[in-house]
């Protein structure tokens, strides 16, 4: 008898980066619904998979070697409809914005069944000098270059791009 492999999370494409994920009862409050706190663990799941496929290492290993870490400055996520228990979506994860100091990585989680949006996220980092971790230090030029790459081969749907995405719907509408 084979065994059975049960995952619920995997990389499904690597072009672009395509992470699925089934949601578990465990997820969920006593109705059924995922937990609002879930959807920023499922964002940052999705970009330490596109880390990992972009840099070729696990990202805290690759940022020790070259002295500097990338802790997160914002995160913004714009929900956009809910999941239940053993629903299977997808995080399609892009490159955003390449600055000096900062980068943007870009999450669209669609339903896996319809295509139906579930959530836009957006993390920015900054890069910081590895041992002090307090002085911000010019992301470096690998990095820089393999994210440009990889954004100018994949690039990030509209709905990303564009600021209003990130605004509550109140300030959008007013």
């Amino acid at each position: 008898m084979t065994p059975e492999i049960v995952a619920t999370e995997a990389m499904v494409s690597v072009a672009p980066v395509i992470v699925r994920r089934t949601v578990r009862w465990s997820e969920c409050d006593p109705a059924g619904v995922v937990y609002l706190g879930n959807y920023p663990g499922y964002l940052l799941s999705a970009i330490y998979f596109f880390r990992r496929h972009l840099f070729g290492d696990a990202w805290v290993a690759q940022t020790d070697k070259g002295g500097f870490q990338t802790p997160g400055k914002a995160i913004a996520q714009v929900f956009k409809s809910s999941l239940w228990p053993d629903d299977v979506f997808d995080m399609q994860v892009f490159a955003g914005d390449v600055r000096r100091n900062t980068y943007d990585v870009l999450v669209r989680a669609v339903r896996a069944d319809n295509g139906r949006d579930v959530f836009y996220g957006r993390v920015t980092s900054i890069v910081v000098a590895a041992k002090e971790r307090t002085s911000k230090v010019g992301i470096p030029q690998p990095v820089a270059d393999a994210l440009r790459a990889y954004r100018a081969a994949h690039a990030p749907p509209d709905m990303l791009l564009d600021p209003k995405t990130w605004l509550p719907d109140a300030a959008v509408n007013s």
